[in-house]
């Protein structure tokens, strides 16, 4: 076996325990594929599957862009800024990766297309930017460090644009748990030692 393909096959066999570490998402419809449309239509929704809508939501479906994971993704600026929340179950004092992709509206300047992140009603960021001259979604993730209060803790995404019903975009949001700092050492030890005994072989 060439060094090249060693290094592919370690590579593989030490990121698959390391990403099982993270378990599942915590987010119930990350995707929005669960509520189904067709294909190049919209809707506007009270609630989605795993999501409350306040008022409501855009869904979409290879209109005005595509997606970036399935087929469906989310505009928050309906008939006029909306937003939409989710409750997850957490540990207290437990640390999770939430990650989303943000993209604005293709053909529209930034005053429509600013949406806003809030966990348990903190603002963590706000995604904007300009879709002038595209012609198609420029998605960009975007990952935060957040941290469990052991109850319910609540994710919400908000536009906050030029309320024109024109806005941003939203895909694939996640949150899953980052794991003990003990656990990840001795994965790391027990990495290390397949690392050696492969390299004796």
């Amino acid at each position: 076996m060439s060094t090249l393909l060693r290094t592919l096959t370690l590579a593989t066999a030490l990121a698959t325990p390391l990403a099982a570490l993270a378990g599942p998402s915590l987010i119930v419809n990350g995707s929005f594929e669960a509520d189904n449309i067709a294909t190049g239509s919209w809707s506007i929704w009270s609630n989605l599957t795993g999501w409350t809508g306040a008022p409501n939501i855009e869904l979409r479906d290879a209109v005005a862009g595509t997606a970036q994971d399935g087929s469906q993704y989310v505009e928050l600026d309906t008939t006029a800024n909306s937003a939409m929340w989710q409750q997850v179950s957490t540990t207290a004092g437990a640390h999770y990766t939430l990650s989303w992709f943000y993209s604005p509206r293709a053909g529209i300047a930034t005053a429509s297309n600013p949406i806003e992140v809030l966990w348990n009603d903190v603002l963590l960021t706000t995604n904007a930017g300009s879709g002038v001259g595209q012609s198609n979604h420029v998605w960009q993730q975007y990952t935060f460090d957040v941290v469990g209060t052991g109850g319910l803790d609540k994710l919400t995404f908000r536009a906050v644009g030029t309320s024109d019903s024109l806005g941003g975009s939203l895909d694939h949001v996640d949150l899953r748990a980052v794991p003990e700092p003990s656990t990840l050492a001795l994965l790391v030890a027990a990495a290390a030692g397949l690392a050696l005994r492969r390299r004796r072989a």
